[in-house]
């Protein structure tokens, strides 16, 4: 019989702070505390980082070094959308003197074993602690529990923490509580999503030890195994690891009646540098106490630079200065070569440093090679006022290549910086800048040059002015995304910085399948005055992607499983429904995300022939989203995307819903993820009472979006009144028209900021285009002004039937990608209005049935010509 006794697994954690510890430090009390979260103990208890899943009823673990979350055992604890089943798991870790959690779950025995109960204790004490108290004592300890059967074991697996400790022990049993043997494996599972980050792993394959970094954040992990070695499998997110022996065994049979113990540890830390220092501590190995301090040679600190340490055996680790340039760590004695890169770009290489067995205090690294200077921001508005604003600085000459920060970061991310109040500091190697600075489509960017001298500040100053005038109307995305959501990692604070840099007025917080806020913030940024937002959600349930539904508001029930929002469903019809009607039924905006049209209303069960579609859902629908906008300007049936994915054209699709009668109107979002230029490509324009951010009222953007009082557009601010020509009652878009003389006057204006143009106008009549008001700037100069106002038309109508009336504006000749990124950018300037509808015989809009020369759609099948 094979038998493990013993493993020791070795999982090291780094944290982001501001001021990088360590732990040199004696702790300031030696007590070890086990708590289950409560609203009286939550903010003593809970760590910070931007990956913290915790809520209450978690089991908060910790001692002065570290703050381990264990989430509650059921099966209903899931720690976002994508990381799911993480009952009795670790789900948070950080080090206490650098908190930042950025764990996604550590899966002791694997993903998918269904721990159900649990017990905590302190030493001999097993009592539960009184609501918002915790249990202390010199050490402590959190079993969960999963029951066997006759061919799976019981596991329980132990969390434990001595007072001391610089590691989180986790000892996993296996029992065969069967009448047979029965075989076990040797494996774990642990996310760390790294798609978007700095983050480098070990390679796959069978190696001594495991290592995973991500620089910017400051997490790494260190895995180790006595006496086996490990075998590695990972992707960008999941790490599964098997422990072998040395016939590459990670299976064991445990005979009836018998267990086996799988023992781990798992490190956090300031650095990889720190976790490693703590492992040698603990194998009671020479580690010297060192405080360097790096600085250029002007003897300016070296602020949030990167330091890989290498010895004569290869990479030793790395670390990141704090804000006064330095690293507080501990490194085994011995020569070391330090090579330090800022913002992406190599400062110094090769520089020595000896370690000797007694402490180096106070050593300054000069980096002669550093020679950064910056560019010092005050962007204001029109009259002097702070403005929050986006700043792109392009390098000229391509030997630099700048790295602020990743798409998940925040205030500086790759080569572009968000400032809340234009004003800020930015690092950038000499040179010379071409330099771009916004706030959204409703003002003119600047584009200016500068250059950046040596270890000087350069002036970076200009004036936004608003030249587009958007009077009644606000500014919108209904849709974004961030962390929390749990398939990306972008920073939900950076997130709003972005939005609000955008110049987006209104934004509903909907994060997939939880129920959040970004209240706190707009409060901490101070942005109030500019943005404005409520609680929402994405409900994201299969199949996918149909089945794809937003609303707001929604109640939000802060730190409980989904911030007390629905669960998915299997399919559109039930999950729709039961989204509309949560909260007691209560009135929210419900709108369907990219959806496939054809399916939807043509297809339910998605075997390519007609039906009636998934009918159920259709009431509660409000809104629709229609996009890619720039299909406006090109209505064929289908449409082929970048890399050549065919797929149907939402505008021409929804074309034709309208006509067949369905009165479900438009919206297009950026559906943002990450930070670099996340938001701001796409926006709603929605009338409204006031044009105060800080004076919305959700319910008024619900009841105008519901009406179909907005104008969809990736820039150009459009606006169009209706009226029976010779009366001079209008209406706009969204609303009905009566037009019994069958005679109806548009009043068309169109505004672009000077980074925008246009040069296609064009009517659309049930989604035809209106032969007489077709219109292009080289065929028809007159209709197109220079200026700010592009289009400024009345424009007559005469119907022999009932009609739905959209307006479309864009340019053809140009794409967006000067203001708004090489990706998203990468488009026609489009603007798209919501139909208006025409009754000509005073019984009510009656549709006309046309498909438009073509079937009416089914889900797509894209292996189909």
């Amino acid at each position: 019989m094979k038998r493990l006794l013993l493993m020791t697994l070795c999982v090291a954690v780094l944290g982001l702070s501001l001021v990088f510890g360590s732990f040199l430090q004696q702790p300031a009390s030696t007590a070890v505390e086990v708590g289950i979260l409560t609203e009286a103990n939550w903010g003593q208890l809970v760590p910070e980082g931007k990956e913290v899943d915790a809520i209450y009823g978690d089991i908060v673990l910790r001692n002065a070094h570290l703050t381990a979350v264990i989430a509650e055992p059921k099966s209903t604890r899931h720690a976002n959308m994508t990381t799911k089943d993480v009952g009795g798991c670790l789900i948070d870790l950080t080090a206490r003197n650098a908190q930042s959690d950025q764990l996604a779950v550590f899966y002791p025995g694997k993903k998918g074993v269904a721990y159900r109960s649990a017990h905590i204790g302190v030493g001999n004490i097993k009592s539960l602690p009184k609501d918002g108290e915790t249990m202390k004592g010199q050490d402590g300890y959190v079993y969960v529990h999963s029951e066997g059967s006759a061919t799976r074991p019981e596991m329980t697996s132990i969390y434990s923490l001595n007072a001391g400790d610089e590691y989180l022990t986790v000892a996993t049993v296996y029992r065969n509580t069967g009448s047979a043997a029965i075989e076990v494996t040797l494996e774990d599972d642990f996310r760390a999503d790294g798609g978007k980050e700095d983050m480098s792993r070990s390679p796959n394959g069978t190696a001594d030890a495991f290592w995973l970094h991500d620089r910017y954040w400051g997490q790494a992990y260190v895995l180790e195994a006595e006496g086996r070695q490990l075998q590695l499998n990972s992707d960008a997110r999941m790490s599964q690891i098997r422990y072998v022996d040395e016939a590459g065994e990670f299976k064991l049979s445990v005979p009836a009646g018998e267990s086996v113990t799988l023992t781990r540890r798992v490190y956090a830390g300031a650095s990889r540098v720190e976790t490693l220092a703590a492992q040698q501590r603990r194998e009671k190995k020479a580690v010297t106490p060192v405080e360097l301090e790096f600085s250029n040679a002007n003897n300016t600190p070296l602020r949030r630079a990167q330091v890989d340490f290498t010895t004569a055996n290869g990479s030793y680790g790395s670390a990141t200065t704090d804000e006064h340039g330095r690293i507080n760590t501990a490194l085994p004695p011995g020569d070391y070569e330090l090579n330090i890169a800022l913002l992406g770009q190599a400062v110094g290489q090769g520089l020595k440093l000896n370690v000797g067995v007694t402490a180096l205090t106070n050593h300054t690294v000069k980096v002669p090679g550093e020679n950064f200077g910056r560019a010092s921001a005050r962007i204001t508005d029109a009259t002097g006022g702070s403005i929050p604003c986006k700043v792109e600085f392009i390098p000229q000459s391509s030997d630099v290549k700048l790295n602020f920060g990743p798409e998940s970061a925040e205030f500086a991310v790759r080569n572009v910086c968000y400032s809340p109040n234009g004003d800020f500091n930015q690092l950038l190697p000499p040179g010379k800048y071409n330099v771009t600075i916004s706030h959204g489509p409703e003002f003119d960017a600047v584009f200016t040059e500068i250059d950046v001298q040596p270890h000087a500040p350069t002036p970076l100053h200009a004036q936004l002015k608003r030249t587009v005038d958007t009077k009644g109307w606000i500014s919108s995305d209904f849709h974004s995304h961030s962390s929390p959501s749990g398939d990306n990692t972008g920073s939900q604070f950076g997130r709003v910085l972005n939005l609000v840099c955008e110049h987006i007025e209104f934004a509903p917080c909907t994060e997939h399948n939880r129920v959040s806020t970004y209240q706190p913030h707009i409060d901490r940024l101070k942005v109030g005055k500019f943005i404005s937002s409520v609680e929402g959600m994405e409900l994201t349930g299969s199949p996918l992607p149909l089945n794809h539904q937003n609303a707001f508001p929604m109640k939000f029930t802060p730190r409980t499983q989904d911030g007390g929002g629905p669960t998915t469903a299997t399919n559109v019809e039930e999950q729709i429904e039961r989204l509309a009607l949560w909260d007691d039924r209560s009135e929210k905006l419900v709108q369907v995300n990219h959806p496939d049209l054809g399916w939807m209303f043509y297809d339910k069960n998605g075997d390519g022939e007609p039906d009636a579609g998934n009918e159920r859902a259709f009431p509660f629908m409000d809104v629709i989203e229609i996009h890619p906008i720039q299909n406006a300007l090109d209505l064929s049936p289908y449409t082929t995307f970048p890399g050549g994915r065919r797929f149907h054209n939402t505008m021409f699709r929804w074309l034709q819903l309208l006509n067949q009668g369905f009165r479900i109107y438009g919206v297009v979002n950026t559906d943002a993820h990450y930070n670099f230029h996340g938001s701001g490509s796409l926006r709603n324009w929605i009338q409204s009472s006031t044009d105060e951010p800080s004076e919305i009222k959700s319910m008024d953007m619900v009841h105008a979006a519901e009406q179909g009082r907005t104008v969809m557009s990736n820039g150009p601010f459009l606006e169009v009144w209706a009226s029976e020509t010779g009366n001079t009652k209008s209406v706009s878009v969204g609303q009905d028209l009566a037009a019994a003389s069958k005679k109806v006057t548009l009043s068309v204006k169109a505004q672009c900021p000077n980074w925008i143009d246009l040069d296609r106008l064009f009517v659309l009549v049930n989604g035809r285009i209106h032969p007489q008001h077709n219109y292009f700037r080289e065929q028809h100069p007159d209709v197109f002004r220079s200026g700010h106002v592009k289009i400024d038309r009345q424009l007559e109508l005469t119907l022999d039937r009932d009609a739905h009336v959209i307006v479309v504006v864009g340019d053809l000749g140009s794409d967006l990608s000067n203001v708004l990124g090489s990706t998203d950018g990468k488009m026609p300037a489009t603007a798209i209005t919501n139909p208006i509808f025409v009754d000509i015989d005073g019984n009510g809009f009656q549709a006309n049935k046309d498909t438009l020369d073509a079937a009416l759609p089914v889900k797509f099948d894209a292996t189909k010509k």
